[in-house]
């Protein structure tokens, strides 16, 4: 076990990979320069925070600065939520299909124009619609900003006008805790896999990578590839299942992750 000195050079010695990381995925999501400086100074600080928690679960199976690219990237998740809340695809977007969904996700959500996110699609594998086509699908989602932090009016909360009713908001917080355990669950069978099969499942689950391109971009066989993948979902089915959480909340945690 790493002492808290070597696990200070470690970090140190890899800040300037932790803040291109940061920089590549914020540009990827269309974060301008002050918004992209927050992100990376939020994401040091959660490096080092529970005296440098993150990092002494490195294991050493992987190289350092493949460990610290997803965990970057999956801390940009967890700040996108915190500042913005969670997305989701609208309801026009799910009757329409997959394609219609995560185009709608990389337009409205990550803030790419048509010919980036149709280029994301083609090279994915998702589709193989031309432009015109995704803009004609395009044309028949709702329009949305991109979420971005809500101010709360000056007048006192008891002031506000209320928009749910109590019960309502019951039920509201009772699906939060549902999902948040779920969430928990996830997180914690996640960090029971080696560095490795994590990257793995982020680029087959998020990223939506066949196994054809991950096999080529992690210089895997791809064949092995297949059975490893059902290891390793086997593997989070059983540890998700043990702590209680069911199939189906498994299946609709992941599309939403995907989303």
């Amino acid at each position: 076990m790493p002492d808290r000195t070597e696990l200070e050079a470690l970090l140190t010695n890899n800040l300037g990979w932790v803040d291109r990381v940061a920089a590549q995925v914020c540009r990827r999501h269309g974060l301008d320069p002050d918004e992209s400086d927050e992100f990376a100074g939020w994401a040091r600080m959660r490096l080092v925070e529970d005296d440098y928690a993150v990092l002494r679960k490195f294991r050493g199976e992987s190289a350092i600065t493949t460990y610290l690219t997803v965990v970057v990237t999956m801390l940009f998740r967890d700040y996108r939520v915190s500042r913005w809340g969670r997305w989701r695809p609208s309801a026009a977007a799910k009757r329409l299909g997959d394609v219609a969904t995560r185009l709608e996700t990389l337009i409205y959500r990550d803030g790419y124009r048509l010919d980036q996110a149709g280029e994301m699609l083609r090279a994915a594998g998702h589709t193989d619609l031309p432009d015109r086509e995704l803009l004609r699908l395009l044309s028949q989602l709702p329009a949305r900003g991109q979420p971005r932090p809500q101010q709360v009016g000056d007048a006192p909360l008891e002031a506000q006008p209320a928009q749910s009713t109590a019960d309502e908001v019951v039920l509201a917080h009772e699906a939060a805790d549902e999902r948040d355990a779920a969430e928990t669950a996830l997180r914690r069978a996640l960090d029971a896999l080696p560095p490795e099969d994590r990257v793995i499942v982020h680029m087959r689950v998020w990223e939506g990578l066949s196994v054809a391109d991950i096999s080529r971009a992690l210089s895997l066989e791809q064949k092995p590839l297949y059975r490893r993948l059902e290891r390793i979902f086997g593997q989070l089915r059983k540890q998700l299942e043990s702590a209680g959480i069911t199939r189906e909340d498994v299946l609709r945690l992941l599309d939403d992750r995907a989303a």
